[in-house]
C-alpha cells in the first residue's frame, strides 16, 4: 500500500527486478528448475496416491454385490429378465485339472461376467465351438509355446486328452503355475463339462443406497424369486470394504514436507550466493537513495515471479506423470485440493528459504555493500595468523572450499542426505532375502504345501470322511526322491454361531480349527508364543480349553470380535454336535499353511467333535533340501485328487520378487529426484564460485599459475564435496542403514534380515559424483579460457 504522501516506486522496483533476473538468467533458471522439480515430485506423489485410492474404491464398488449358485440356465434367464440388475454376469465352474506341474482352472464365463469382474482383455475371440478355448498368456510363456491364435494344443480338461483350438488369449499375468482356461457355453450345455450356473450382479439403484438397505433389498428379491438362502452369497469386498478406511495420506504429506525442506536448502543457497554477489549493485542503489524496504521489495518481486513460473510447470509435469502412471483415475476434486496444499507449502518453503538473504539486503550499509563480494562476510574468520604458508594446489583448493563454510556445509548436506538415503534403500534391498521372506510365510518353512483347494464348510467335512491327504498319500509323497521328510497337521471345520450373529458378518461362516498333539504343543507354544494364559496340553484337555490366535488384529478387524482368557467359545459341527470351550490362552500365530487359524484345540478333541472321521489331516508340508523341475513334476504327479491344491515356495518367491521390484522402483525414483536437487545445488555453488572469482583467477595466473594448475585447483574444490559426501555416506549412512535393517528385522515383516553392505550401489553413486566433478572441471577450464588475462584481472561488478 502507498500512502498519499509517499512516492509510488512499484514500477521502478518491477524494472529492477526484471533486469536482475535477465542479468542473472542462470540463477533464475536454477531456481525455477529446483522449485518445479520439488513441485513435480510432491504433485506426482499426491496425484498418484489419489488415483490409486480412486482405483481401489472403483474396484471395490464396481464389483458384484451378490449372487446365487446352483442354478440352471433357465433360472439365470428368469432372474435376469426381471430387470432388477444394473450389471450382471453368469459363469460355470468346471473345476480344476492338472497339466504337468501346473493347475488349469476351467470355467465358462459370459461376456457380461468378464466386464463385471474385470477379468481383462482377450486377444482374439471367446470360444464358441466345443473344441475351442481361451487360455491365459502366461500358460504359453511357462511352457515355451508360441502365443498364437489359431494354434492347437493337447489338453486333458477332465474328459481325456483332446485337441483344442486356441481362439483367444487372456491378457493377464500370473507368476504362479495356476492358469485360467475358458471354455464355450456349448461345452456346458452338451454335458462334457456339466455343472450348475452361478449368477453375480450389481443391484439396480445401488449407488444411492446404504449397504444395510441394499442387502435387505437383495434378500427380499431372492425370497420373491424363490432362491434359498443357502444358495445365495454376498460380496465381502463390497459389503465388508465399502466403508474401508484407506488411509489419511499423512505419509504422503510427510514425504512432501521432507521434499520441501530439501528444496528449501537448495533455494536458500542459490538466493544467498545471488544476494551476496549483488551487494555492490545494492550499495550503489542505496547511495542513490533506495531504502532497505525498496530493496527488499525488489528481491520479493523476483521471488514471486520465479515461484509463479515454477509451480504451474511442476504441477503440469506431475499431472502428466500421474495420468501416464495410473490412467483413467484422475480426480479433479482431490487433485485441486492437493495442488492448493502444494502451492501454499511451496510458497512457504520459498519464504523461509529467502528470509535470511532478504534480511541481509536490508541491513547492509551503502559503504559495506560496495566493498562486499560473495565471500567478504567470511574472509575475516578464515584469515590465518601464520606468516608463511606453502601454497600448493590442494591447499589453495581447500582454502577456497572453506572460505564460505555455511555454503559448503549446505551443499555437502544436500549431497550427503542423498547418499544416506541411497545407502538405507540399497542396504534394505540387499539385506532382504526374498526366499527367506517367502519361506517365513509359507507353510512350516517347507518347499511344497498341500491342502484342500478352496473347500470349506460342509464340503470340507464331507471330504475329510474320505481324506485325500491321508496316510497313504503322505507315504507316497515321502517316498519321492528328493523329499527329505513330511509334516502333517490336523484340522476340522466348524461354525461359531456367536460370530455369525454379529451384524456385518456372514451367516454360517466356516472356521478351521487346528488340532495339535502334545509334542507339537510344547514345541510351538513355548516361551513368548503364549501372550496370555496357558497352552498346557493337559489343562486344555481336562478343562475343555481352547487357544485363540488373534493374528495381530486380524480376528477383530475381519470378524468384529475379540476374546480374552476366560471367555467361552461354542462351536457348531456339521454333524449336528455342539460343544462349548473356555479360552485358556491367547497365542501368537505359528504358520503351518496358507490359511489363518484363529482357534486351536488339543488333537484328541477333534475326534470328540467328529467321531465319524478317522483322519483329520488338512495340511501336508514337504521339506526338501533343493527344488528342481523333476521334483516339482513328481510332486504334482503323486497327487491325483484334483481337490488337493499344491503350492510351492518357488511360486510365492516369484510373486514377492515382483512386489519388491515395484517397491524398490518407487523408492529409487524418489531418490533420483532428491539427487537432482543436490546436483542443482552443487552446480549452482560451483558455477557461482567460478563466476565471482574471475578476478582472483586472473591474479593467480598473473603471478605464474598455469592453466593446468588452475584446472587442478578447481577440480580439487569439487573433489572435496565428493569426498565429504562419500565420507558421510560411508559413516553416518552405514549406521542409519544398519539401524533401519535392525528395526525391520525386529518387526519381522520381511523375514529375517541379514545386513549386506550395498557395494555396487555405493560404487555407482561415487562414479556419478566423480563424473559430475570431471564434467565441471572440463567446463570450468573452457570457460576461463574464453576471457583474456587482462579482462579477468579487471574488477568486475
Amino acid at each position: 500500500m502507498t500512502w498519499p504522501f509517499e512516492n509510488d516506486t512499484s514500477r521502478v522496483e518491477k524494472k529492477l527486478a526484471g533486469r536482475s533476473m535477465k542479468a542473472d538468467r542462470r540463477r533464475s533458471i536454477f531456481i525455477i528448475l529446483t522449485i518445479a522439480l520439488a513441485v513435480c515430485l510432491m504433485g506426482t506423489l499426491c496425484f498418484i496416491y489419489s488415483a490409486q485410492q480412486k482405483k481401489t474404491l472403483d474396484n471395490i464398488l464396481g464389483q458384484y454385490q451378490a449372487g446365487c449358485d446352483g442354478l440352471t440356465r433357465e433360472e439365470v434367464t428368469r432372474l435376469v429378465d426381471t430387470g432388477r440388475f444394473e450389471e450382471w454376469g453368469y459363469t460355470v465352474d468346471a473345476g480344476s485339472v492338472r497339466h504337468e506341474d501346473s493347475v488349469l482352472k476351467v470355467s465358462f464365463v459370459s461376456p457380461e461376467m468378464i466386464d463385471l469382474m474385470g477379468y481383462g482383455n482377450i486377444a482374439g475371440a471367446y470360444p464358441q465351438a466345443e473344441n475351442e478355448l481361451c487360455i491365459e498368456r502366461s500358460f504359453f510363456d511357462y511352457f515355451n509355446l508360441p502365443a498364437e491364435i489359431g494354434q492347437t494344443v493337447m489338453l486333458n480338461l477332465g474328459g481325456g486328452e483332446n485337441r483344442y483350438t486356441v481362439t483367444g488369449i487372456l491378457e493377464s499375468e500370473s507368476s504362479s503355475r495356476i492358469f485360467t482356461v475358458w471354455i464355450p457355453e456349448i461345452a456346458v450345455d452338451t454335458g462334457s463339462h456339466q455343472a450348475p450356473y452361478e449368477l453375480r450382479f450389481r443391484f439396480e439403484g445401488s449407488q444411492v443406497m446404504e449397504p444395510e438397505m441394499l442387502r435387505a433389498d437383495i434378500e427380499r428379491f431372492f425370497a420373491e424369486m424363490g432362491i434359498p438362502a443357502d444358495r445365495t452369497f454376498y460380496s465381502s469386498n463390497y459389503f465388508g470394504m465399502v466403508d474401508l478406511y484407506l488411509g489419511s495420506g499423512m505419509e504422503i504429506y510427510a514425504l512432501s514436507v521432507l521434499i520441501a525442506v530439501i528444496c528449501a536448502i537448495v533455494i536458500y543457497n542459490i538466493f544467498y550466493i545471488s544476494v551476496m554477489g549483488k551487494m555492490r549493485e545494492y550499495g550503489r542503489l542505496k547511495v542513490l537513495g533506495t531504502t532497505p524496504q525498496q530493496l527488499k521489495r525488489v528481491v520479493k518481486r523476483e521471488r514471486r515471479f520465479l515461484t509463479a513460473m515454477a509451480v504451474p510447470l511442476g504441477l503440469i509435469l506431475a499431472a502428466v506423470i500421474a495420468r501416464i502412471a495410473v490412467p483413467g483415475y484422475w480426480s479433479w476434486r482431490d487433485n485441486i485440493r492437493s495442488a492448493m496444499v502444494i502451492l501454499f507449502l511451496t510458497y512457504g518453503m520459498v519464504l523461509a528459504a529467502t528470509r535470511k538473504p532478504l534480511s541481509m539486503v536490508g541491513k547492509v550499509s551503502a559503504i559495506e555493500a560496495i566493498r562486499t563480494t560473495a565471500y567478504s562476510g567470511y574472509q575475516g574468520r578464515s584469515i590465518s595468523g601464520q606468516m608463511h604458508r606453502r601454497l600448493t594446489i590442494t591447499r589453495l583448493a581447500l582454502m577456497n572450499f572453506s572460505r564460505n563454510r555455511k555454503k559448503a556445509f549446505v551443499t555437502a548436506l544436500s549431497l550427503s542426505l542423498t547418499g544416506i538415503l541411497l545407502l538405507c534403500i540399497s542396504a534394505y534391498a540387499n539385506s532382504v532375502d526374498v526366499e527367506e521372506m517367502a519361506r517365513a510365510q509359507f507353510g512350516d518353512r517347507s518347499q511344497y504345501l498341500l491342502q484342500y483347494e478352496d473347500y470349506a464348510g460342509r464340503e470340507f467335512y464331507e471330504m475329510q470322511k474320505d481324506n485325500p491327504l491321508g496316510q497313504d498319500q503322505q507315504k507316497e509323497l515321502a517316498s519321492i526322491s528328493g523329499v527329505d521328510y513330511v509334516t502333517a497337521y490336523s484340522m476340522a471345520c466348524v461354525e461359531i454361531p456367536a460370530i455369525s450373529e454379529i451384524p456385518g458378518n456372514r451367516e454360517h461362516e466356516p472356521f478351521i480349527v487346528r488340532g495339535i498333539d502334545r509334542e507339537d504343543m510344547v514345541k510351538m507354544y513355548a516361551g513368548g508364543a503364549v501372550l496370555e494364559g496357558t497352552a498346557d496340553y493337559r489343562q486344555l484337555v481336562e478343562g475343555s480349553g481352547i487357544l485363540v490366535c488373534p493374528s495381530g488384529s486380524t480376528l477383530k478387524e475381519i470378524y468384529r470380535t475379540d476374546y480374552q482368557v476366560g471367555d467361552t467359545v461354542t462351536v457348531s459341527c456339521y454333524n449336528g454336535q455342539r460343544k462349548t470351550y473356555t479360552v485358556m490362552g491367547i497365542v501368537e500365530n505359528v504358520p503351518i499353511c496358507n490359511t489363518a487359524h484363529f482357534f486351536i484345540l488339543p488333537e484328541e478333541e477333534l475326534s470328540v467333535l467328529y467321531p465319524e472321521i478317522s483322519d483329520f489331516t488338512g495340511c501336508v508340508n514337504l521339506h526338501t533340501e533343493q527344488d528342481s523341475e523333476q521334483l516339482r513334476r513328481a510332486v504334482f504327479g503323486a497327487v491325483p485328487d484334483e481337490r488337493v491344491g499344491v503350492s510351492s515356495l518357488y511360486d510365492l518367491t516369484a510373486e514377492l520378487k515382483i512386489g519388491m521390484r515395484g517397491e524398490l522402483t518407487r523408492l529409487y525414483s524418489i531418490l533420483v529426484f532428491i539427487f537432482v536437487f543436490a546436483l542443482i545445488n552443487l552446480a549452482n555453488t560451483l558455477i557461482t564460485n567460478l563466476l565471482t572469482r574471475q578476478q582472483e583467477f586472473g591474479v593467480f595466473q598473473s603471478v605464474g599459475m598455469s592453466g593446468r594448475q588452475l584446472s587442478r585447483m578447481l577440480s580439487f574444490e569439487c573433489l572435496y564435496y565428493v569426498e565429504i559426501t562419500l565420507l558421510v555416506t560411508l559413516t553416518l549412512g552405514t549406521v542409519c542403514s544398519m539401524a533401519l535393517c535392525r528395526v525391520f528385522d525386529q518387526i519381522g515383516m520381511f523375514g529375517k534380515l541379514t545386513y549386506h553392505f550395498p557395494v555396487l550401489q555405493v560404487l555407482v553413486f561415487a562414479a556419478a559424483l566423480l563424473l559430475v566433478q570431471a564434467v565441471f572441471s572440463v567446463c570450468a577450464v573452457r570457460y576461463t579460457r574464453r576471457l583474456s588475462l587482462v579482462e579477468r584481472i579487471k574488477a568486475t561488478d
